[in-house]
């Protein structure tokens, strides 16, 4: 299962697919049993092979994704965003891909239960100009993230909205490497946000944000930006102390 599991994660990463021999390589398995592995993944709908032998993820593998952001979030994500909202005493959220859009889980207010709902109304909108979009695009797989801004062209949503293709390609070149991603205004006028990802193996899994009001924002920036890359970490590793709770 843990042999399956590391293979269903490799070909996740892989949008290119991979061979039974380099899937092996990479995770130190023999040829034999990887081929074994892949082409009974490839039985249950969760891989597919084609005709150059290369696998990829399988169908029964969006079945699986839908489960996901569908089901009510699961408490090793609630916790660490209850214990952000907390920590922080301002708005949290969780945000994930949905079927190649960006959908919000839920959100918590100040010290409130999780509310499992969108945020707004409708499909969430503008996210090269917010955190929580800039960061899960960051972290998308090159053509995901190309195929969503050719479904939503950047336009300017505030004056400091950053919304040409050079620029926001190296915003988004930024937060890969910084590990977070903000939002100063670039949304709604008033408005600041940090955001963090919950990486598996690479993969961008969650993001999990806080908006603070813009004027208290600069004071506020390290320990927010800590508060979120706790939360990230916390659902990461549920079993670890990350310190999120606020001190005394």
């Amino acid at each position: 299962m843990t042999r399956a599991a590391r293979l269903l994660a490799l070909l996740a990463r892989r949008s290119a697919g991979t061979t039974a021999a380099e899937a092996a390589g990479e995770l130190d398995l023999t040829v034999p049993t990887t081929h074994h592995l892949l082409n009974t993944l490839a039985a249950e709908g969760l891989a597919v092979k084609d005709s150059r032998r290369r696998f990829a993820l399988g169908p029964q593998v969006a079945v699986l994704a839908a489960g996901f952001v569908s089901q009510a979030v699961p408490e090793y994500l609630a916790r660490p965003l209850r214990a952000l909202a907390e920590r922080t005493g301002e708005t949290a959220y969780l945000a994930t891909w949905d079927d190649g859009e960006i959908r919000v889980l839920a959100s918590v207010e100040g010290v409130g239960a999780v509310r499992v709902a969108e945020v707004e109304r409708g499909p969430y909108r503008a996210a090269h100009a917010r955190a929580t979009g800039k960061l899960l695009l960051a972290f998308a797989r090159p053509e995901v993230r190309a195929a969503y801004l050719a479904r939503h062209p950047p336009e300017p949503v505030t004056r400091r909205t950053i919304a040409g293709p050079a620029e926001l390609e190296a915003e988004l070149a930024g937060i890969r490497e910084r590990g977070v991603s903000e939002d100063r205004e670039e949304f709604l006028e008033g408005v600041a946000c940090v955001s963090a990802p919950l990486l598996v193996d690479g993969v961008v899994a969650a993001a999990f944000t806080v908006s603070a009001p813009a004027q208290h924002y600069d004071r506020r920036r390290a320990e927010l930006r800590e508060a979120v890359l706790a939360a990230a970490a916390a659902a990461a590793d549920p079993s670890a102390d990350h310190g999120l709770r606020r001190s005394a």
